[in-house]
């Protein structure tokens, strides 16, 4: 059975501050999901959202210890509690291989939905870049090497398996879990995949008043933006700034760069009518 699965932040907030959070996330999702035998065919992860297709039973068992474990490392790192995004995951059952299909397109076109990138293989936290290696004549790179035996990822207790492949910055080269070989199968050919990974989809479409989705993407987005933040605020963490210390920041970043309220409510985790109401009082003010 395949499901698309789906986690959220609470009230949209971000739940990866930095490029490291991210990467630790695919580090977790090829550990765990060796662990649970789950076979993972594809993933987008995006500041305040992700998005799995993954092939299993029952993914519950394998979504807990996942999330779990993300969030001991989230909290750890930023000196926060409690879990990280929604308590409740979203997940749907796959019933068939044209659903399959759909679902992995708007999986791997998501970033581009949301605008952030003009194209997947620009993101480089999805999995769109890690297939059909043998008609894009790309080999793998010569650069990795084997797991081996004792190698841990922070505040997580499992050993990585020994036949993964790790890159020299020491994360795990995703084509080392990634069920890649389904896909490729799936769409037959690499013209017929990268022709539907390029092409907006009738719902993108329909979506936009039947016209073609202006490919323009955010000047900056959450996950730089929030970059930013952390290098502003260093060496604290965002929980320790007080709310008038977040307005003023606020202020600082939307003077300095073309980002929106709606941006800073997510990375700051304020619901964004209250955020807007208190930034044109402190303008004001």
């Amino acid at each position: 059975m395949w499901y698309h699965i789906s986690v959220q932040g609470n009230g949209s907030q971000i739940i990866f501050w930095d490029t490291e959070d991210i990467l630790h996330a695919i580090d977790l999702l090829a550990v765990y999901s060796h662990l649970h035998k789950v076979d993972v065919l594809a993933y987008q992860f995006l500041s305040n959202h992700y998005h799995l297709i993954v092939k299993c039973e029952n993914p519950s068992g394998f979504m807990q210890g996942y999330r779990v474990s993300y969030s001991k490392y989230f909290n750890y790192k930023y000196c926060s509690s409690g879990a990280v995004g929604r308590l409740r995951f979203s997940r749907g059952k796959i019933i068939d291989h044209g659903k399959l299909e759909d679902r992995l397109i708007y999986v791997l076109r998501n970033s581009v939905h949301h605008k952030i990138f003009e194209h997947p293989y620009r993101d480089s936290y999805n999995s769109a870049q890690f297939y059909f290696f043998r008609e894009r004549n790309i080999n793998e790179p010569e650069n990795l090497h084997l797991a081996g035996g004792g190698k841990f990822l922070k505040h997580n207790k499992y050993c990585v398996p020994v036949h993964f492949l790790m890159n020299p910055t020491g994360h795990i080269y995703p084509r080392s879990f990634l069920k890649y070989n389904e896909v490729e199968k799936l769409f037959g050919s690499y013209a017929n995949f990268i022709t539907k990974i390029s092409t907006p989809t009738e719902k993108e479409i329909s979506a936009n008043q039947g016209r073609l989705p202006n490919p323009r993407t955010v000047s900056i987005n959450d996950l730089q933006l929030s970059e930013k933040v952390l290098q502003i605020i260093k060496p604290r963490s965002r929980e320790s700034l007080s709310f008038a210390e977040v307005l003023t920041l606020c202020g600082k970043l939307q003077r300095k760069y073309p980002v929106s309220v709606r941006q800073l409510s997510r990375v700051f985790g304020i619901p964004e009518s209250t955020l807007r109401r208190r930034l044109k009082g402190w303008g004001e003010g």
